[in-house]
C-alpha cells in the first residue's frame, strides 16, 4: 500500500472504523487481535502475526526427527512478535 493519509471520526464510544483499503492492505480479518502503540502524538497500530504466520512452517523436512516439543517450541519462537 502507498503512502495515503486519511481521516476518521470517532464516535461518543471511542470507536472508528478500519476502511476496507487498511483492512486488506493488513490482512485484518473479523477476530483478529490489533496492538496500538502510542508515541507522544503518534498512534501506530500493529497487527501480530498470529497463527497464518505460522502456515508452512512446519511443511519441510527441517522439522524430521524432531521431537513434539521441539517442534512446539519452534512453532511459538516462529509466532513471537519481533
Amino acid at each position: 500500500m502507498d503512502r495515503t493519509v486519511l481521516h476518521f471520526t470517532v464516535t461518543r464510544k471511542g470507536r472508528t472504523t478500519i476502511p476496507e483499503k487498511i483492512r486488506k492492505a493488513l490482512r485484518v480479518k473479523p477476530g483478529d487481535n490489533l496492538r496500538y502503540e502510542v508515541k507522544v502524538d503518534r498512534a501506530t497500530i500493529r497487527v501480530p502475526p498470529g497463527i497464518r504466520s505460522l502456515k508452512g512452517a512446519l511443511a519441510s523436512k527441517r522439522g524430521k526427527g524432531m521431537s513434539f516439543a521441539e517442534i512446539r517450541e519452534g512453532a511459538a519462537e516462529a509466532a513471537r512478535p519481533r
